[in-house]
């Protein structure tokens, strides 16, 4: 990710209090493990501030462990110090994310740190954000702190993927959810809604959606399958509701806007449309944008309103004409293309809307994994585009 610098590793200090049964390398990364296990716990509910989880170990054993659970709470250090009690004094401390150093919602970890007399303090990563990035490390240090950067530093990227470009550039991880049939269809072959995946990639999809602080869909999505957007096959929080309907053509009674009683979804549409309000309709919850040179929906204002609105991550399930305008407006930060073991033959493809704009212009899918859910396949990796290291955005005074 733009802006990340590793560590070299040493662990450094004018000083350096050394505590008794330092761990071994390899015990560092089981504990880091632990600590980011940890850390995933508050998934969907600590944005816009990062996941983060804490061990506290002491002569090879763990005497306290935290998570980050909510945004506004307790951070995870602050936590297991308080878990330890006493106990914390010359142990070593665990965490994914370089511990903060300044004033927000809650005091600097680091003063809590110091005051608990942990002697060692390993990271996962230095945090990105212009407010700390490497300021806490050099506060520990200069109070002679053993610290060490970068163990299980890619596994800790990849966890706050999303926070990371938040606070990098203001806007949101944009994450496209795609799953299609072996021969690239995603209706039936008359068009109809279908079936196409297994239960397995269900409870994957509303983990997805527990986790990110958006699901984003089409105007065509919900007249055609008249989607909840909600959290059902897991326990989990439902996100906000992003629809995009340039013309403000989705009926009231549409299940996204007739059961909004949690007031999540937001209609998005063209600044120009302008329909009226009717009786019962929900106020407030309507983002009109510019066109942009296709009269379409400008995405890149899109994102930066929900930026503004604190949206650090956005998953985007549909359908094919949004798919393909993400993707031709280099917008996309992830997919997961997930592949059902079916051919359909007919039906409507997925990138439907998407043309490249240079021939050999072909996106290329980079760090990719595959994994089975069930009897599908998942390929998740980050498309290449030649911008896709955007300046950083200005610290807030």
């Amino acid at each position: 990710m733009t802006g990340l610098s590793a560590d070299t590793g040493s662990e450094t200090g004018s000083g350096m209090r050394v505590s008794s049964g330092r761990p071994s390398l390899e015990d560092d990364h089981r504990f880091m493990a632990e600590a980011l296990a940890l850390a995933a716990r508050g998934a969907g509910r600590t944005s816009p501030n990062p996941m983060v989880g804490a061990l506290l170990v002491k002569d090879g054993h763990v005497i306290a462990r935290a998570y980050h659970q909510r945004a506004g709470g307790p951070h995870a250090e602050v936590s297991v110090l308080k878990s330890a009690g006493p106990a914390a004094a010359g142990a070593t401390l665990y965490v994914n994310l370089e511990p903060c150093c300044h004033y927000g919602k809650t005091p600097p970890c680091t003063d809590a740190i110091l005051r608990a007399g942990i002697t060692r303090v390993v990271c996962g990563m230095q945090d990105p954000n212009p407010k700390v990035r490497g300021e806490g490390i050099r506060i520990l240090r200069s109070q002679s702190v053993g610290v060490k950067v970068g163990v299980m530093q890619q596994e800790s990227i990849r966890l706050n993927e999303a926070h990371i470009k938040y606070v990098l550039t203001g806007l949101p991880l944009v994450v496209l959810k795609i799953a299609q049939t072996l021969d690239g269809k995603i209706t039936g072959p008359d068009g109809s809604p279908a079936k196409i995946t297994g239960p397995e990639t269900q409870a994957f999809v509303h983990q997805l959606r527990n986790r990110y602080d958006a699901v984003l869909v089409g105007k065509n999505t919900v007249l055609a399958d008249d989607p909840q957007l909600t959290v059902r096959a897991i326990k989990g929080r439902d996100p906000l509701r992003l629809v995009l309907d340039s013309w403000e053509k989705i009926p009231y009674t549409a299940g996204v806007l007739a059961n909004n009683l949690d007031k999540k979804t937001i209609m998005v549409s063209l600044a120009i449309a302008g329909r009226p309000n009717v009786s019962g309709a929900v106020e407030n919850f309507r983002w009109r944008i510019p066109p942009n040179e296709f009269h379409q929906i400008d995405l890149h204002r899109l994102l930066e309103i929900a930026g503004e609105n604190q949206i650090t991550g956005i998953l985007v399930e549909g359908g094919a004409e949004v798919f393909g305008s993400f993707l031709r407006e280099r917008l996309a930060d992830k997919i997961h293309l997930i592949l059902a073991p079916t051919f359909f033959g007919e039906g409507k493809s997925t990138l439907a809307g998407y043309r490249l704009r240079t021939a050999g212009g072909a996106v290329e899918l980079a760090d990719t994994d595959v994994v089975r859910l069930g009897r599908d396949l998942m390929i998740t990796g980050y498309p290449v585009w030649e911008d896709n290291n955007p300046a950083p955005r200005e610290p807030e005074a």
